[in-house]
């Protein structure tokens, strides 16, 4: 009869050990969440159509005109300068780019090598959040001809907001890629590329859209 018992006590306490040790298994550790896509700190706005028409007839005007090899400042900086060139044409005139209505004192880079026009101003953005910044912006234009092979019209814009604009936790350069007609084609944060002056687009909103990197200019 003890030994009965014993068996018993001895089955009945495996059986409450094998359930112990199931309920003190390890659960898995959920999956991680993929990385949230960036959002723009500001409202869309690539070039106007009237803007981008430019790209068609870039000349530089007959008076007023400089010769530079830079256009923009800081992280917004594009640099045309050529081994042996004396620079590009640069001048300043007042535009509305984004055609909001709102002209702004802007200084156009014609680089002749590339065939690319850029066009550097402060202008006032609409924040995403509410409420406007006057912020560095930097617009670059295909023109015909250019190294390239890109469409004309096409081109890309960038939105330099620093830390107390728009409620950027940081600073950040936002660009837009653009076609011919002004349709936004891939946005996210950016940078420019300092060897081939394109704008790379380093974590997209969209990651499935391509952009097109622009190839350096030969030297003279």
């Amino acid at each position: 009869m003890r030994s009965t018992q014993g068996r018993l006590f001895a089955a009945v306490a495996l059986i409450a050990l094998a359930a112990c040790a199931k309920e003190k298994q390890p659960e898995a550790a959920p999956a991680a969440a993929a990385p949230a896509a960036p959002t723009s700190p500001v409202v869309s706005s690539p070039p106007s159509t009237t803007t981008i028409a430019r790209a068609a007839k870039p000349g530089a005007p007959k008076k007023g005109v400089t010769m530079a090899t830079s256009v923009g400042s800081g992280p917004l900086t594009e640099n045309t300068a050529q081994a042996g060139d004396a620079g590009d044409s640069s001048w300043v005139e007042q535009v509305d780019v984004d055609g909001d209505s709102t002209a702004t004192q802007a200084t156009f880079l014609w680089d002749d090598e590339t065939k690319i026009l850029y066009i550097a101003a402060q202008d006032d953005e609409v924040c995403a959040n509410g409420g406007t910044a006057n912020l560095a912006t930097l617009t670059a234009l295909f023109a015909t001809g250019n190294i390239a092979g890109a469409p004309v019209g096409s081109g890309w814009n960038a939105d330099y907001v620093d830390a107390t604009q728009c409620g950027a936790a940081s600073p950040v350069l936002w660009g837009e890629r653009f076609d011919s007609t002004g349709t936004v084609t891939k946005a996210g944060v950016a940078t420019i590329d300092p060897t081939t002056g394109d704008l790379v687009i380093t974590t997209a909103t969209d990651s499935t859209m391509t952009t097109t990197t622009v190839a350096p200019a030969p030297a003279n």
